[in-house]
């Protein structure tokens, strides 16, 4: 038998050119060369970004165990493969075998979480992970130019004995063996390690709500899956106008896009298409990590046919579905939960509508579908890493496959610059505000805005850093939020007031809260403890239009939130 070299980089890999012999679990170089006495090589293949970051979680079940060698390769024929190997490298796997080189490598065991990878390439078992809860869509096969079903290895490759292919509760075997005969004997019911590391994780929701900053707010997560019939491709003005509906002091909205909506387009042109919805402080959720600190911090999800629905509705989340598209299999469990799940309407009131799914959630509603999609709960994460153990020929680690805790979400919101601001006394020292992102200012025969409120003024109030340079003429408050001195703020907010005449109050943040300027009237100081400068100067001017400027404690309310705000007159 012949020994080749194959090479990459600078480093030789040993190869066995005849592919009648037996697959060595790991390859003669590293018994000679190696450190740590490895004993098998895994071959972990990666494809898209999606399946690339489960693969990625996957490396857990070897964490500590010197015996095993993972391998890296990208089977790129997808249009979505863009990203998977900046994905990779960003892991730290900077030794990325080339495709047209895996079948002259050494391995015990190939790793997939995507059923469209070549099979044909590689030799041994391959364990296919899912990257996604069970299969329950219709997607576009090219072959063909029909539809197969998402997550199914094609029926040549299950054919092959090779394939091993890991579910998440029985129901899917009898799913699939009624929709593919070759898929019995070729599948292992494990559970969904991502549903434990979600369900342990709730307990420590409000620990993300802090690392995302959100004091008193509520999250609204608006998750979309991928292509035409999904929650943005249906509505794609859906976070400008949640944005738009939601006071900024109360609600936080975040979205999760499918990875391939991101390896399609790209992230500057994402980025350039939500512009607006992110200067008015939209979340955008990393596509390779965050979503799942997302979901465990989120109150309220608005959702489409996509996994990330089935997991808010198993976690006890209020669930509303922006769309549902038609490509969902019938009798799934996606289908019974589009059946059952409340509908986001969006010719009525979107505030509203939040406010009831959340004041009238059951979070024991989807329990019994939760029972159809999740098996092994608590166990999985252990029935899959020893499944993998026993396909190398390995007895696995002792103890427990450890549980992690995910991710946090590596982006943060843009400050919002500019709000539509509403003011009411509500009493005499009384004050409830509302605020809005300007950015998210809907036209006003396409997007509704929030509610009215009735007795209340409005007024627009802009910060000197807001990127668009005409709303400073229109604003009635202008504001400085870098802390200013007092003399400072004396001098800025008399100069505001001079180049921007169609302000009314110019405010400058000082360390005990802000100095406000009224045109053709005194200075006011404003003083509360970590208030934003921008709130503070709309308390001054809704005082300003109640006529009512005085020294004076006013009790400020917006949301959830009460401050106490001392106004005194600077003469």
């Amino acid at each position: 038998m012949h020994r080749g070299r194959v090479r990459r980089g600078s480093r030789a890999v040993g190869v066995d050119r005849d592919a009648r012999g037996p697959l060595l679990p790991v390859s003669p170089e590293e018994r000679v060369q190696g450190t740590f006495d490895c004993e098998r090589a895994v071959l972990v293949v990666a494809r898209t970004v999606t399946s690339t970051a489960r693969l990625l979680e996957a490396l857990r079940f070897f964490r500590n165990d010197f015996r095993v060698k993972p391998l890296f390769t990208i089977n790129d024929t997808s249009p979505y493969s863009s990203g998977a190997r900046t994905l990779l490298e960003a892991a730290g796997v900077t030794d990325i075998v080339p495709w047209d080189q895996v079948p002259e490598l050494h391995y015990a065991l190939a790793l997939s979480a995507s059923e469209n990878v070549d099979f044909a390439k590689l030799r041994g078992t391959t364990v296919v992970l899912p990257h996604g809860i069970g299969f329950n869509k219709w997607v576009p096969d090219p072959t063909t130019g029909g539809t197969r079903l998402a997550g199914l290895p094609r029926a040549e490759a299950l054919r092959s004995g090779r394939v091993r292919l890991v579910l998440s509760h029985p129901a899917q075997e009898r799913q699939l063996r009624a929709l593919c005969s070759e898929v019995a004997g070729h599948t292992a019911v494990t559970g969904d390690p991502t549903y434990d590391q979600l369900l342990a994780s709730l307990p420590f929701r409000e620990r993300y709500r802090r690392k995302l900053g959100l004091g008193g707010r509520r999250l609204v997560l608006l998750s979309s899956t991928w292509r035409s019939e999904s929650e943005l491709g249906r509505w794609r003005t859906l976070p400008l106008e949640m944005l738009a509906s939601l006071p900024a002091d109360e609600y936080q909205v975040a979205v999760a896009m499918h990875p391939n909506v991101w390896a399609w387009y790209g992230p500057g042109v994402i980025r350039t298409w939500f512009r607006d919805a992110l200067d008015a402080g939209l979340l955008l959720v990393p596509p390779h990590r965050g979503w799942h600190a997302a979901l465990v911090a989120a109150h309220l999800v608005v959702a489409d046919h996509g996994s990330l629905s089935l997991y808010s509705a198993a976690l006890g989340k209020p669930l509303l579905l922006a769309a549902f598209g038609d490509e969902h299999v019938p009798g799934t469990p996606i289908e019974k939960l589009g059946r059952m799940a409340d509908r986001l309407d969006p010719r009525a009131d979107l505030r509203a509508q939040v406010e009831r799914a959340l004041d009238s959630h059951d979070p024991d509603r989807f329990a019994e579908l939760t029972a159809e999609v999740f098996a092994h709960v608590g166990e999985s994460a252990t029935l899959l890493r020893d499944l993998l153990y026993r396909e190398m020929g390995l007895a696995p680690p002792p103890g427990e496959v450890p549980l992690l805790r995910p991710p946090d979400i590596e982006s943060a919101p843009l400050p919002v610059t500019a709000f539509d601001t509403v003011t009411r006394f509500t009493g005499p020292e009384d004050l409830a505000i509302w605020r809005y992102p300007a950015a998210a200012r809907p036209p006003a025969d396409t997007i509704h805005p929030g509610p009215p409120h009735p007795g209340a003024v409005r007024h627009l109030a802009v910060d000197e850093d807001d990127h668009d340079l005409r709303r400073p003429h229109q604003a009635a408050v202008f504001v400085r939020r870098d802390v200013a001195t007092r003399t400072e703020a004396l001098q800025w907010t008399a100069e505001a007031l001079q180049t921007l005449p169609g302000a009314r109050v110019a405010g400058a943040a000082t360390a005990s809260g802000c100095l406000a300027r009224i045109r053709n009237g005194p200075c006011v100081e404003a003083t509360a403890d970590g208030v934003d400068a921008m709130l503070l100067a709309s308390a001054v001017y809704a005082c300003v239009l109640d006529r009512s400027v005085a020294d004076r404690i006013l009790t400020v309310h917006t949301g959830r939130t009460t401050t106490r705000v001392r106004l005194g007159v600077v003469s």
